[in-house]
């Protein structure tokens, strides 16, 4: 409703002058509740009501400048009412759009204008929540039904008379609006009621921000779950056909009994040329069979001469025993013969990569690393939680298998686990599995979860950090009951789980951030392990370069030799991406290489600019311009104890990083410029 539809259109002026027993006779006779007041330049002064005017009469006043309200507001007539902010006045003068003043409107009005406003409103939504088709009911604080629209009567067998006033299991099953009241929180469900199944949409009522009830919106989908289960097994039936066709390297196409091609697959199209009609050979094929009646064999060759074809013709006749279809299946000879000899030539492969992972499961020189794998073997020996952490590309899947090797749990199952790769709807069911029917698409026998499949053996969580809060719960409850519950099931099963886990994060900043749980990351942490990064272990670089060129070379039958300069370059580079940018280095360098020896020069040319900036700028010393020795000398030994100093919080601790005695680090520290560590 618009102001227009409720105020007093007037033209009626009273003056400041005025006396207030005439204006009250003028505002009876023209039965007006208030009045605009105007001073003698003909400009609103203020407005009147008759509580003004009566409250004048009492405290004897005379003219309307003792009464009238100065302080107002201005309406448009085209504002909403129900949109309107009124401020505490009584009376509020109304303009029109050309700014001119048609009348007012008093709170009275307002009011009244309101009121009829939300009777109506209130009857149209009366009107919608009863002829609703589906079933709303609503309860108080109490648990006692408010409301019940028709469909909710039907739902539950009763009338909306019997109903309200009633506790709410006295009349429905479903006693989750209850929980709605208990918690304040929204949730849907699907339940059934002897033959038929319901979804309901909880939400709670609050008047402000205080509670008064809950209302639930009830839906049979019996019919519709029906539909929707023949449907996606239908779907699920054609897209199966779908993808075996499009997926086969075979050619397969589908011809009426006249020889028109129906459909055909990607394979076909490749060996044959079909496009808008089909080839004349093809409806001869057709023809062939047609006249037969029965499947057809032949063999050909291809247009170029080059591949060998069997094609087979089968009919499927209907129930007059006529051709309605012809299925044409054309298998390439020549590419079978190619993949059996890739398969062998893969076959070999595998089996040098076998042998070499076995003799030299892992590669490490470097002082650092061989502190760290004596670490490992001892703890391998105890069934504890281990943590692996380090940068990408470190190494962290090969320590989980050699702790898995040398455990007693060798001959047990290896499960690996990449926590970054599983969908978060997914990972719960693929962690603890499922039971047959706890979802859609979920399998009629159920499925075991991948903890179960690590039973008695070990269970690698490659990139920890990255799982879902919800999940981290139950992840924590496996790892102190070692037990599990699949989706869709209430029983809980016992296992016996080794957990390696691993991160490239730092766990304990996520778990100040509120994204990782920090019982959880102690449970994990019980044995940390840190991998140190490639460019921390340049000792190693040579060695792992030499064996991965062995097996490259014989992967790609190339037997490559690096000179002393080459392998210079790539010990000085960084190696941001730590081992797996190494492997990938060399074997880009055994693709590309047009020469048996690998130099400096060819190395440098696989890098990009930026990679040889950072190779170049960060030697260990770099020497920008000549000083005194004595001076250098000083100047470097600061700056390698400072930057020791960033990693090791102890005399000692820079004094082993650096290789010298704790004694000298305390006078180096002292000779040098205070401030520099904490000791």
């Amino acid at each position: 409703m618009l102001v227009k539809d409720a105020m007093t259109r007037t033209s009626i002026k009273f003056f400041e002058n005025d006396y207030i027993d005439r204006a009250a006779k003028t505002l009876l006779e023209s039965h007006m509740k208030g009045g605009l007041v105007y001073n003698v330049r003909d400009e609103l002064a203020g407005c009147f009501t008759e509580h003004n005017l009566l409250e004048g009469l009492l405290n004897q006043n005379k003219v309307l400048s003792e009464i009238y309200q100065t302080n107002f507001c201005f309406l448009n007539e085209m504002d909403d009412l129900n949109n309107l902010k009124l401020n505490d006045q009584e009376i509020w003068p109304i303009f029109n759009k050309n700014r001119q003043i048609t009348g007012f409107l008093t709170k009275e009005q307002y009011m009244a204008a309101y009121a009829r406003t939300s009777q109506v409103e209130l009857g149209r939504m009366d009107a919608i929540f009863n002829s609703a088709h589906n079933g709303i009911l609503s309860i108080d604080l109490e648990g006692r039904i408010t409301s019940m629209n028709p469909p909710a009567e039907k739902m539950a067998m009763t009338t909306k008379e019997k109903a309200i006033g009633k506790f709410l299991t006295d009349v429905v099953t479903p006693s989750g609006l209850l929980n709605v009241i208990r918690t304040g929180k929204r949730h849907t469900e699907k339940y059934r009621v002897g033959k038929r199944k319901y979804l309901t949409h909880r939400t709670p009522l609050y008047d402000g921000k205080t509670l008064v009830g809950a209302v639930g919106v009830f839906q049979d989908i019996s019919e519709i779950e029906f539909v929707s289960s023949e449907l996606e097994s239908v779907k699920q039936l054609l897209k199966e056909q779908e993808t075996i066709l499009d997926n086969s390297t075979d050619g397969i196409c589908i011809t009426d009994g006249d020889g028109a091609i129906i459909k055909c697959n990607q394979s076909f199209r490749q060996l044959f040329d079909v496009r808008h009609e089909s080839p004349d050979y093809i409806k001869d094929i057709a023809r062939q069979v047609e006249a037969k009646g029965r499947s057809h064999n032949i063999m050909e060759t291809s247009k170029d001469n080059k591949n060998s074809l069997i094609i087979t013709a089968n009919p499927i006749k209907n129930s007059s025993n006529q051709i309605e279809r012809v299925v044409i299946n054309v298998k390439d000879m020549t590419e079978f013969d190619a993949l059996r000899s890739e398969l062998a030539k893969t076959k070999s492969i595998l089996e040098h990569m076998h042998l070499t992972e076995r003799s030299e499961t892992f590669i490490a020189k470097s002082p650092e690393m061989e502190r760290l794998l004596k670490t490992v073997q001892q703890v391998a020996k105890v069934d504890v939680t281990v943590l692996l952490s380090g940068e990408s590309g470190v190494g962290k899947e090969e320590i989980a298998k050699l702790i898995q090797q040398s455990s007693p749990r060798s001959g047990e199952p290896f499960i690996k686990v990449n926590c970054g790769a599983i969908p978060e709807s997914l990972m719960e069911s693929e962690l603890f599995g499922y039971e047959g029917g706890a979802f859609t698409g979920a399998l009629k026998k159920g499925k075991a979860g991948l903890f179960e499949q690590a039973n008695n053996g070990t269970i690698f969580l490659d990139e920890i950090g990255e799982i879902p809060n919800h999940l981290q719960v139950k992840l924590l409850r496996v790892l102190q009951e070692m037990e599990i519950t699949r989706v869709g099931s209430a029983k809980t099963t016992k296992i016996d789980v080794r957990v390696i886990a691993a991160t490239n994060r730092d766990l304990k900043e996520l778990v100040l951030e509120g994204s990782f749980r920090e019982d959880l990351f102690y449970r994990l942490n019980v044995i940390p392990i840190s991998i140190p990064p490639l460019r921390r272990r340049v000792e190693d670089i040579p060695i792992l370069i030499d064996a991965y060129a062995r097996m490259f070379a014989a992967k790609y039958h190339k037997h490559l030799k690096f000179t002393k300069k080459a392998i210079q370059v790539l010990t000085n580079y960084q190696w941001p991406g730590n081992v797996r940018e190494l492997v990938n280095m060399i074997e880009r360098i055994y693709v590309t290489a047009s020469n048996l020896e690998v130099g400096e020069q060819e190395v440098l040319s696989l890098f990009s600019k930026g990679d040889n900036q950072r190779m170049s700028h960060d030697q260990a010393i770099v020497v920008n311009q000549l000083l005194p020795l004595k001076e250098a000398v000083d100047l470097l030994e600061r700056e390698l104890i400072y930057k020791a100093s960033q990693s090791e919080k102890s005399y000692r601790g820079i004094a082993r990083v650096l290789e010298v005695n704790p004694s000298t680090i305390v006078r180096k520290v002292k000779k040098l410029e205070g401030g520099l560590l904490k000791s």
